[in-house]
Protein backbone atom coordinates (compact mmCIF):
# COMPACT_ATOMS: atom_id res chain seq x y z
CA UNK A 1 0.00 0.00 0.00
CA UNK A 2 2.77 2.16 0.66
CA UNK A 3 3.25 2.25 -3.53
CA UNK A 4 -0.46 2.24 -4.31
CA UNK A 5 -0.31 5.24 -7.00
CA UNK A 6 1.85 3.43 -8.62
CA UNK A 7 -0.31 0.36 -8.52
CA UNK A 8 -3.62 2.46 -9.51
CA UNK A 9 -1.96 3.79 -12.77
CA UNK A 10 -3.73 2.49 -15.53
CA UNK A 11 -0.01 2.26 -17.04
CA UNK A 12 1.13 -0.17 -14.34
CA UNK A 13 0.78 -3.81 -15.86
CA UNK A 14 0.86 -5.15 -12.76
CA UNK A 15 -2.95 -6.21 -10.70
CA UNK A 16 -3.20 -7.19 -7.35
CA UNK A 17 -5.71 -8.36 -4.92
CA UNK A 18 -7.25 -7.34 -1.78
CA UNK A 19 -8.00 -8.96 1.02
CA UNK A 20 -11.84 -8.91 1.65
CA UNK A 21 -11.26 -7.91 5.23
CA UNK A 22 -9.98 -3.94 3.40
CA UNK A 23 -13.15 -3.90 2.00
CA UNK A 24 -15.42 -2.74 4.81
CA UNK A 25 -16.54 0.66 6.71
CA UNK A 26 -14.42 3.43 5.43
CA UNK A 27 -13.47 2.20 1.84
CA UNK A 28 -13.91 4.85 -0.40
CA UNK A 29 -12.37 3.18 -3.64
CA UNK A 30 -15.22 3.32 -6.11
CA UNK A 31 -13.56 0.88 -9.03
CA UNK A 32 -14.30 -2.54 -7.43
CA UNK A 33 -15.50 -4.94 -10.17
CA UNK A 34 -14.92 -8.13 -8.82
CA UNK A 35 -15.03 -9.63 -5.28
CA UNK A 36 -13.97 -13.33 -4.11
CA UNK A 37 -15.19 -14.91 -0.85
CA UNK A 38 -12.75 -17.12 0.66
CA UNK A 39 -14.77 -17.73 3.84
CA UNK A 40 -18.24 -17.53 4.93
CA UNK A 41 -19.14 -14.15 5.69
CA UNK A 42 -19.67 -13.90 9.58
CA UNK A 43 -22.91 -11.26 9.82
CA UNK A 44 -25.15 -9.57 7.70
CA UNK A 45 -23.35 -6.17 8.34
CA UNK A 46 -20.23 -8.09 6.98
CA UNK A 47 -21.97 -9.20 3.92
CA UNK A 48 -23.95 -5.93 2.94
CA UNK A 49 -20.19 -3.71 3.32
CA UNK A 50 -18.87 -6.25 1.64
CA UNK A 51 -20.87 -6.42 -1.09
CA UNK A 52 -21.75 -2.20 -1.12
CA UNK A 53 -17.87 -1.95 -1.91
CA UNK A 54 -18.28 -2.84 -5.63
CA UNK A 55 -22.15 -0.85 -5.90
CA UNK A 56 -20.65 2.45 -6.08
CA UNK A 57 -20.96 4.39 -9.43
CA UNK A 58 -16.83 3.75 -10.97
CA UNK A 59 -14.89 6.93 -11.68
CA UNK A 60 -12.52 7.33 -14.88
CA UNK A 61 -9.42 8.96 -15.30
CA UNK A 62 -10.98 12.47 -14.78
CA UNK A 63 -12.56 11.76 -11.31
CA UNK A 64 -16.29 11.80 -13.30
CA UNK A 65 -19.19 9.40 -12.84
CA UNK A 66 -19.33 6.35 -15.33
CA UNK A 67 -22.78 5.14 -16.10
CA UNK A 68 -22.35 2.98 -18.86
CA UNK A 69 -24.46 -0.54 -17.93
CA UNK A 70 -21.60 -2.58 -19.19
CA UNK A 71 -19.34 -1.41 -17.39
CA UNK A 72 -21.11 -0.98 -13.81
CA UNK A 73 -20.94 -4.70 -13.40
CA UNK A 74 -20.09 -6.48 -10.25
CA UNK A 75 -18.65 -9.79 -10.79
CA UNK A 76 -19.57 -11.90 -7.32
CA UNK A 77 -17.56 -15.55 -6.50
CA UNK A 78 -19.32 -16.90 -4.06
CA UNK A 79 -18.71 -19.31 -1.64
CA UNK A 80 -22.45 -20.46 -1.61
CA UNK A 81 -24.84 -21.71 -3.67
CA UNK A 82 -25.80 -18.64 -6.30
CA UNK A 83 -29.97 -19.09 -5.27
CA UNK A 84 -29.58 -18.84 -1.65
CA UNK A 85 -26.51 -15.75 -1.94
CA UNK A 86 -28.93 -13.42 -4.60
CA UNK A 87 -32.04 -14.25 -1.87
CA UNK A 88 -30.14 -13.78 1.32
CA UNK A 89 -28.32 -10.35 -0.53
CA UNK A 90 -32.02 -8.93 -1.73
CA UNK A 91 -33.75 -9.65 1.21
CA UNK A 92 -31.20 -7.95 3.40
CA UNK A 93 -30.88 -4.84 1.84
CA UNK A 94 -35.16 -4.74 1.97
CA UNK A 95 -34.91 -5.82 5.28
CA UNK A 96 -32.18 -2.73 6.07
CA UNK A 97 -33.98 -0.45 3.84
CA UNK A 98 -37.50 -1.39 6.04
CA UNK A 99 -37.39 -3.53 9.05
CA UNK A 100 -41.54 -3.83 9.42
CA UNK A 101 -41.71 -5.37 5.98
CA UNK A 102 -43.25 -3.07 3.72
CA UNK A 103 -40.33 -1.90 1.16
CA UNK A 104 -39.96 -4.63 -1.51
CA UNK A 105 -37.96 -4.70 -4.53
CA UNK A 106 -40.70 -3.75 -7.64
CA UNK A 107 -43.31 -1.90 -5.18
CA UNK A 108 -44.56 0.94 -6.67
CA UNK A 109 -45.07 3.52 -3.84
CA UNK A 110 -47.69 6.00 -3.74
CA UNK A 111 -45.12 8.94 -4.53
CA UNK A 112 -43.65 7.00 -7.35
CA UNK A 113 -45.31 9.41 -9.89
CA UNK A 114 -44.34 12.59 -8.45
CA UNK A 115 -41.04 13.02 -10.86
CA UNK A 116 -43.64 12.88 -14.07
CA UNK A 117 -44.11 16.16 -15.73
CA UNK A 118 -47.60 17.63 -15.19
CA UNK A 119 -49.57 18.03 -18.56
CA UNK A 120 -48.53 21.60 -19.20
CA UNK A 121 -44.91 20.58 -18.72
CA UNK A 122 -44.04 23.57 -16.07
CA UNK A 123 -43.73 21.57 -13.36
CA UNK A 124 -43.58 18.12 -11.72
CA UNK A 125 -47.00 16.04 -10.17
CA UNK A 126 -47.86 17.02 -6.68
CA UNK A 127 -47.78 14.41 -4.09
CA UNK A 128 -51.70 14.52 -3.90
CA UNK A 129 -51.86 14.04 -7.70
CA UNK A 130 -49.23 10.66 -7.81
CA UNK A 131 -51.72 9.60 -5.06
CA UNK A 132 -54.75 9.46 -7.32
CA UNK A 133 -52.95 8.16 -9.60
CA UNK A 134 -51.43 5.21 -8.24
CA UNK A 135 -55.37 4.67 -6.96
CA UNK A 136 -56.08 5.20 -10.62
CA UNK A 137 -53.58 2.54 -11.67
CA UNK A 138 -54.55 -0.15 -8.89
CA UNK A 139 -58.66 -0.05 -9.55
CA UNK A 140 -57.43 -1.33 -13.45
CA UNK A 141 -55.98 -4.13 -11.87
CA UNK A 142 -52.05 -2.98 -12.78
CA UNK A 143 -51.18 -3.47 -8.99
CA UNK A 144 -52.29 -4.84 -6.45
CA UNK A 145 -53.00 -3.33 -3.01
CA UNK A 146 -49.70 -3.32 -1.90
CA UNK A 147 -48.20 -1.66 -4.79
CA UNK A 148 -46.88 -5.10 -6.70
CA UNK A 149 -47.24 -5.11 -10.27
CA UNK A 150 -49.76 -7.74 -11.43
CA UNK A 151 -49.87 -9.98 -14.66
CA UNK A 152 -52.34 -7.63 -17.02
CA UNK A 153 -49.03 -5.01 -16.39
CA UNK A 154 -47.74 -6.25 -20.15
CA UNK A 155 -47.09 -2.43 -22.09
CA UNK A 156 -45.71 -4.72 -24.85
CA UNK A 157 -48.30 -6.40 -26.23
CA UNK A 158 -50.34 -3.76 -28.61
CA UNK A 159 -53.77 -4.75 -26.84
CA UNK A 160 -52.23 -3.19 -23.35
CA UNK A 161 -54.16 0.32 -22.38
CA UNK A 162 -53.50 2.11 -19.32
CA UNK A 163 -56.79 5.00 -18.94
CA UNK A 164 -55.86 8.06 -16.61
CA UNK A 165 -58.84 10.39 -15.19
CA UNK A 166 -59.24 13.63 -17.77
CA UNK A 167 -56.59 16.06 -15.86
CA UNK A 168 -54.05 14.17 -16.42
CA UNK A 169 -54.80 12.88 -19.89
CA UNK A 170 -51.75 12.61 -22.23
CA UNK A 171 -49.53 11.48 -19.59
CA UNK A 172 -50.12 7.53 -20.17
CA UNK A 173 -46.64 7.07 -21.91
CA UNK A 174 -44.76 8.68 -18.30
CA UNK A 175 -46.70 7.07 -15.98
CA UNK A 176 -46.53 3.74 -17.73
CA UNK A 177 -42.62 4.65 -18.13
CA UNK A 178 -42.38 5.22 -14.19
CA UNK A 179 -44.36 2.07 -13.42
CA UNK A 180 -41.52 -0.19 -16.08
CA UNK A 181 -38.71 1.27 -13.60
CA UNK A 182 -39.69 -1.16 -10.76
CA UNK A 183 -40.14 -4.00 -12.88
CA UNK A 184 -37.70 -6.76 -11.81
CA UNK A 185 -34.96 -6.78 -13.72
CA UNK A 186 -32.46 -9.43 -12.24
CA UNK A 187 -30.53 -7.45 -11.13
CA UNK A 188 -28.29 -10.12 -9.72
CA UNK A 189 -27.70 -12.75 -12.10
CA UNK A 190 -25.71 -15.94 -12.20
CA UNK A 191 -23.00 -15.31 -14.40
CA UNK A 192 -22.36 -18.81 -15.73
CA UNK A 193 -25.81 -18.18 -17.64
CA UNK A 194 -24.21 -16.15 -20.39
CA UNK A 195 -22.34 -17.11 -23.67
CA UNK A 196 -20.43 -14.85 -26.01
CA UNK A 197 -22.02 -13.19 -28.83
CA UNK A 198 -19.46 -14.81 -32.24
CA UNK A 199 -19.22 -12.96 -35.31
CA UNK A 200 -19.63 -14.79 -38.52
CA UNK A 201 -17.59 -13.47 -40.90
CA UNK A 202 -18.74 -15.17 -43.92
CA UNK A 203 -21.62 -12.45 -43.51
CA UNK A 204 -19.26 -10.16 -45.40
CA UNK A 205 -19.37 -12.37 -48.75
CA UNK A 206 -23.21 -11.20 -48.43
CA UNK A 207 -23.81 -8.34 -51.04
CA UNK A 208 -26.54 -7.34 -49.37
CA UNK A 209 -24.71 -6.85 -46.70
CA UNK A 210 -21.84 -5.33 -48.28
CA UNK A 211 -25.12 -2.75 -50.26
CA UNK A 212 -26.73 -2.05 -47.12
CA UNK A 213 -23.41 -1.26 -45.11
CA UNK A 214 -22.44 1.38 -47.85
CA UNK A 215 -25.71 3.11 -47.13
CA UNK A 216 -25.51 3.93 -43.90
CA UNK A 217 -22.08 3.89 -42.28
CA UNK A 218 -21.38 6.97 -43.10
CA UNK A 219 -20.86 9.17 -40.46
CA UNK A 220 -22.77 13.05 -40.16
CA UNK A 221 -22.33 16.21 -38.54
CA UNK A 222 -25.51 18.59 -37.83
CA UNK A 223 -26.13 21.91 -37.24
CA UNK A 224 -29.66 23.99 -35.89
CA UNK A 225 -31.16 26.62 -37.02
CA UNK A 226 -33.82 28.63 -35.07
CA UNK A 227 -35.13 32.37 -34.60
CA UNK A 228 -33.82 33.57 -30.99
CA UNK A 229 -37.55 35.00 -30.84
CA UNK A 230 -39.16 31.98 -31.25
CA UNK A 231 -36.95 31.02 -28.02
CA UNK A 232 -37.51 34.05 -26.52
CA UNK A 233 -41.06 33.49 -26.75
CA UNK A 234 -41.18 29.84 -25.93
CA UNK A 235 -39.10 29.58 -23.09
CA UNK A 236 -40.43 32.97 -21.63
CA UNK A 237 -44.25 31.34 -21.94
CA UNK A 238 -42.74 28.25 -19.62
CA UNK A 239 -41.56 30.21 -16.76
CA UNK A 240 -45.21 32.40 -16.55
CA UNK A 241 -46.69 29.12 -16.40
CA UNK A 242 -43.76 27.68 -13.73
CA UNK A 243 -45.87 27.16 -10.23
CA UNK A 244 -45.33 29.08 -7.51
CA UNK A 245 -41.76 29.68 -6.08
CA UNK A 246 -42.44 29.36 -2.42
CA UNK A 247 -39.79 31.02 -0.12
CA UNK A 248 -37.65 28.69 2.39
CA UNK A 249 -39.27 27.94 5.41
CA UNK A 250 -37.49 25.85 8.25
CA UNK A 251 -40.15 23.88 10.31
CA UNK A 252 -39.13 23.38 14.46
CA UNK A 253 -41.10 20.57 16.00
CA UNK A 254 -40.53 20.06 19.73
CA UNK A 255 -41.36 16.86 21.82
CA UNK A 256 -41.13 15.25 25.04
CA UNK A 257 -39.15 12.22 24.99
CA UNK A 258 -40.13 9.08 27.00
CA UNK A 259 -37.41 6.74 28.31
CA UNK A 260 -39.02 2.96 28.61
CA UNK A 261 -37.53 -0.73 29.37
CA UNK A 262 -37.92 -1.14 25.47
CA UNK A 263 -35.54 2.24 24.78
CA UNK A 264 -36.36 5.76 24.05
CA UNK A 265 -39.32 6.09 22.02
CA UNK A 266 -40.91 10.00 21.50
CA UNK A 267 -43.72 11.40 22.76
CA UNK A 268 -46.19 14.08 22.95
CA UNK A 269 -45.55 16.82 20.54
CA UNK A 270 -45.30 19.82 22.85
CA UNK A 271 -44.82 22.92 20.39
CA UNK A 272 -44.64 22.94 16.47
CA UNK A 273 -43.78 26.34 14.45
CA UNK A 274 -42.37 27.27 11.10
CA UNK A 275 -40.26 29.66 10.87
CA UNK A 276 -40.18 32.12 7.58
CA UNK A 277 -36.21 32.55 6.23
CA UNK A 278 -35.43 36.18 5.19
CA UNK A 279 -32.89 36.04 2.99
CA UNK A 280 -30.22 38.92 3.98
CA UNK A 281 -27.53 38.04 1.65
CA UNK A 282 -26.67 40.06 -1.77
CA UNK A 283 -28.79 38.20 -4.22
CA UNK A 284 -26.56 35.39 -6.43
CA UNK A 285 -25.41 36.32 -10.06
CA UNK A 286 -28.91 34.79 -11.81
CA UNK A 287 -27.69 35.79 -14.99
CA UNK A 288 -24.12 34.34 -15.09
CA UNK A 289 -25.61 31.25 -13.62
CA UNK A 290 -28.07 31.04 -16.21
CA UNK A 291 -25.55 31.86 -19.02
CA UNK A 292 -23.27 28.09 -17.70
CA UNK A 293 -26.32 26.32 -18.09
CA UNK A 294 -28.31 27.15 -20.80
CA UNK A 295 -24.73 28.63 -23.25
CA UNK A 296 -27.08 31.57 -24.14
CA UNK A 297 -25.66 35.12 -24.21
CA UNK A 298 -26.52 37.50 -21.54
CA UNK A 299 -28.70 39.95 -23.50
CA UNK A 300 -31.30 36.52 -24.84
CA UNK A 301 -31.34 35.80 -21.21
CA UNK A 302 -32.19 38.86 -19.46
CA UNK A 303 -35.17 39.11 -22.61
CA UNK A 304 -36.13 36.03 -21.72
CA UNK A 305 -36.85 36.79 -17.55
CA UNK A 306 -37.94 40.05 -18.29
CA UNK A 307 -40.90 38.61 -20.78
CA UNK A 308 -41.95 36.05 -18.41
CA UNK A 309 -42.67 38.86 -15.38
CA UNK A 310 -41.45 36.22 -12.92
CA UNK A 311 -38.27 38.05 -11.90
CA UNK A 312 -39.89 39.26 -8.79
CA UNK A 313 -40.30 35.60 -7.18
CA UNK A 314 -36.35 36.13 -7.49
CA UNK A 315 -35.72 36.73 -4.20
CA UNK A 316 -38.57 34.83 -2.74
CA UNK A 317 -36.02 31.69 -2.62
CA UNK A 318 -32.76 32.52 -5.06
CA UNK A 319 -31.44 29.11 -5.77
CA UNK A 320 -35.31 27.26 -6.48
CA UNK A 321 -36.33 30.22 -8.87
CA UNK A 322 -32.54 30.10 -10.81
CA UNK A 323 -32.97 25.88 -10.84
CA UNK A 324 -36.54 25.60 -12.01
CA UNK A 325 -35.95 28.58 -14.77
CA UNK A 326 -32.64 27.10 -16.55
CA UNK A 327 -34.34 23.32 -15.82
CA UNK A 328 -37.48 25.17 -18.32
CA UNK A 329 -34.66 27.56 -20.67
CA UNK A 330 -32.87 24.05 -21.41
CA UNK A 331 -36.03 21.87 -22.20
CA UNK A 332 -37.10 25.11 -24.70
CA UNK A 333 -34.09 24.87 -26.27
CA UNK A 334 -34.58 21.22 -26.60
CA UNK A 335 -37.88 21.75 -28.43
CA UNK A 336 -36.41 24.20 -30.89
CA UNK A 337 -33.10 22.26 -31.53
CA UNK A 338 -34.96 19.40 -32.56
CA UNK A 339 -37.17 20.91 -35.10
CA UNK A 340 -34.25 22.65 -36.40
CA UNK A 341 -32.01 19.81 -37.13
CA UNK A 342 -30.29 19.37 -40.14
CA UNK A 343 -27.05 16.55 -40.66
CA UNK A 344 -25.12 16.62 -43.39
CA UNK A 345 -22.70 13.65 -44.22
CA UNK A 346 -18.80 14.35 -43.11
CA UNK A 347 -16.37 13.47 -45.62
CA UNK A 348 -13.91 11.06 -44.78
CA UNK A 349 -15.41 9.49 -41.93
CA UNK A 350 -17.02 5.54 -41.62
CA UNK A 351 -18.00 3.26 -38.98
CA UNK A 352 -15.56 0.90 -39.87
CA UNK A 353 -17.40 -2.60 -40.86
CA UNK A 354 -14.21 -4.54 -38.64
CA UNK A 355 -15.95 -3.09 -35.98
CA UNK A 356 -18.55 -5.93 -35.73
CA UNK A 357 -15.82 -8.59 -35.12
CA UNK A 358 -13.52 -6.61 -32.84
CA UNK A 359 -16.29 -6.07 -30.84
CA UNK A 360 -17.89 -8.79 -29.74
CA UNK A 361 -19.64 -8.87 -26.53
CA UNK A 362 -21.15 -11.75 -23.87
CA UNK A 363 -24.71 -11.56 -22.99
CA UNK A 364 -26.78 -13.66 -19.96
CA UNK A 365 -28.81 -16.40 -22.19
CA UNK A 366 -32.37 -14.84 -20.96
CA UNK A 367 -31.35 -11.88 -23.43
CA UNK A 368 -30.75 -13.57 -26.91
CA UNK A 369 -32.47 -15.26 -29.16
CA UNK A 370 -30.79 -18.07 -31.11
CA UNK A 371 -30.34 -17.29 -34.56
CA UNK A 372 -32.34 -20.05 -36.25
CA UNK A 373 -31.23 -19.99 -39.96
CA UNK A 374 -27.91 -21.30 -41.12
CA UNK A 375 -26.90 -19.11 -44.26
CA UNK A 376 -25.15 -16.02 -44.05
CA UNK A 377 -28.27 -13.29 -43.54
CA UNK A 378 -27.10 -11.83 -40.01
CA UNK A 379 -23.70 -10.99 -38.73
CA UNK A 380 -24.06 -12.76 -34.88
CA UNK A 381 -25.11 -16.76 -33.91
CA UNK A 382 -27.50 -14.75 -31.35
CA UNK A 383 -29.40 -11.51 -31.20
CA UNK A 384 -29.41 -9.43 -28.23
CA UNK A 385 -33.08 -8.30 -27.07
CA UNK A 386 -33.90 -5.63 -24.90
CA UNK A 387 -37.40 -6.40 -25.15
CA UNK A 388 -40.01 -8.92 -25.69
CA UNK A 389 -41.06 -6.99 -28.82
CA UNK A 390 -37.53 -6.98 -30.31
CA UNK A 391 -37.27 -10.70 -29.34
CA UNK A 392 -40.87 -11.41 -31.51
CA UNK A 393 -39.26 -8.70 -34.52
CA UNK A 394 -35.96 -10.68 -34.73
CA UNK A 395 -37.87 -14.46 -34.54
CA UNK A 396 -39.96 -12.84 -37.66
CA UNK A 397 -37.38 -11.71 -39.50
CA UNK A 398 -34.96 -14.59 -39.11
CA UNK A 399 -38.17 -16.56 -40.30
CA UNK A 400 -39.10 -14.79 -43.21
CA UNK A 401 -37.77 -15.65 -46.70
CA UNK A 402 -37.87 -12.26 -48.24
CA UNK A 403 -35.23 -10.76 -45.99
CA UNK A 404 -32.23 -11.09 -47.59
CA UNK A 405 -30.24 -9.48 -44.79
CA UNK A 406 -30.94 -8.30 -40.91
CA UNK A 407 -29.03 -7.06 -37.81
CA UNK A 408 -29.57 -5.92 -34.27
CA UNK A 409 -27.55 -2.65 -35.03
CA UNK A 410 -24.49 -2.58 -32.31
CA UNK A 411 -24.45 -0.61 -29.71
CA UNK A 412 -21.62 1.09 -31.03
CA UNK A 413 -23.31 2.55 -34.07
CA UNK A 414 -24.33 5.56 -32.84
CA UNK A 415 -26.22 9.01 -34.02
CA UNK A 416 -24.87 11.93 -32.45
CA UNK A 417 -27.73 14.05 -31.54
CA UNK A 418 -28.08 17.06 -28.85
CA UNK A 419 -29.91 15.17 -26.50
CA UNK A 420 -27.27 12.41 -26.68
CA UNK A 421 -26.02 9.27 -28.68
CA UNK A 422 -28.80 7.66 -30.66
CA UNK A 423 -28.53 4.13 -31.69
CA UNK A 424 -31.44 2.33 -33.80
CA UNK A 425 -32.36 -0.44 -33.38
CA UNK A 426 -32.21 -2.95 -36.80
CA UNK A 427 -30.85 -2.82 -40.14
CA UNK A 428 -33.22 -4.98 -42.86
CA UNK A 429 -32.47 -5.83 -46.77
CA UNK A 430 -35.61 -6.70 -48.01
CA UNK A 431 -36.67 -8.11 -51.69
CA UNK A 432 -40.11 -8.77 -52.62
CA UNK A 433 -40.79 -6.80 -56.64
CA UNK A 434 -37.21 -4.88 -55.14
CA UNK A 435 -34.72 -4.91 -52.92
CA UNK A 436 -35.24 -2.35 -49.92
CA UNK A 437 -33.19 -1.06 -47.46
CA UNK A 438 -34.12 -0.23 -44.59
CA UNK A 439 -33.29 1.10 -40.87
CA UNK A 440 -36.46 0.55 -38.13
CA UNK A 441 -36.93 1.69 -34.81
CA UNK A 442 -39.29 -0.85 -33.10
CA UNK A 443 -41.58 0.59 -30.22
CA UNK A 444 -44.60 -1.03 -28.63
CA UNK A 445 -46.65 2.17 -29.76
CA UNK A 446 -46.50 4.62 -32.59
CA UNK A 447 -48.55 7.13 -30.62
CA UNK A 448 -45.88 9.94 -29.34
CA UNK A 449 -48.00 10.43 -26.36
CA UNK A 450 -47.75 7.16 -24.84
CA UNK A 451 -43.73 7.28 -25.31
CA UNK A 452 -41.20 9.77 -23.59
CA UNK A 453 -40.42 13.01 -25.24
CA UNK A 454 -36.63 12.50 -25.28
CA UNK A 455 -37.64 9.19 -27.18
CA UNK A 456 -39.44 10.82 -29.54
CA UNK A 457 -36.70 13.76 -30.07
CA UNK A 458 -33.88 11.45 -30.40
CA UNK A 459 -35.93 9.14 -33.14
CA UNK A 460 -36.73 12.59 -34.94
CA UNK A 461 -32.76 12.85 -35.05
CA UNK A 462 -31.99 9.89 -36.97
CA UNK A 463 -35.12 10.26 -39.38
CA UNK A 464 -33.13 13.51 -40.06
CA UNK A 465 -29.48 11.74 -40.16
CA UNK A 466 -30.56 8.30 -42.32
CA UNK A 467 -33.01 11.27 -44.46
CA UNK A 468 -29.69 12.87 -44.98
CA UNK A 469 -27.70 9.36 -46.01
CA UNK A 470 -31.28 8.95 -48.52
CA UNK A 471 -31.92 5.48 -46.38
CA UNK A 472 -35.34 4.91 -45.60
CA UNK A 473 -35.87 5.10 -41.89
CA UNK A 474 -38.95 5.06 -39.63
CA UNK A 475 -40.55 3.44 -35.94
CA UNK A 476 -42.47 0.58 -36.36
CA UNK A 477 -44.58 -1.23 -33.85
CA UNK A 478 -44.84 -4.98 -35.96
CA UNK A 479 -43.72 -6.78 -38.47
CA UNK A 480 -45.48 -5.91 -41.50
CA UNK A 481 -44.07 -1.97 -40.42
CA UNK A 482 -40.81 -2.65 -40.66
CA UNK A 483 -41.08 -4.57 -43.83
CA UNK A 484 -43.05 -1.87 -45.55
CA UNK A 485 -41.51 1.22 -46.54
Amino acid sequence: MQDKERLLSPEEPLRFVFSHSALKEGWDNPNVFQICTLREMGTERERRQTIGRGLRLPVNEAGERIYDDRINRLTVVANESFEHFAKGLQSEIEAAIDPTGAFRFGRIPRLAFTPVLNREKTGYLTQAESHEIWQCVEEQGLIDQYGDLTNAFQPEKEQFRLSLPEQYSGLEASVIGRMQKYLPRDFVRDGRQRTKVTYNKRVELNNDFKALWERIRQKTRYSVEFRTEDLVSLASGKIEAMPEIQPTVIEITRRDLDITESGLEGGRITSNRLHLVQNELPLPDIIGFLQRETELTRGTIVEILAKSGRIGDFGLNPQSFMTETAKLIQRALRELIVDGIKYEPVKGRFYEMRLFEEQEIEEYLNRLYTVQSKDDRTPYDYIACDSKMEEEVAILLDADDRVKFFCKLPRWFKVTTPLGDYNPDWAVVVEDDRKLYLVRETKSTLERDKRRETENRKIDCGKAHFTALGVNFKDASNIHEVLNP
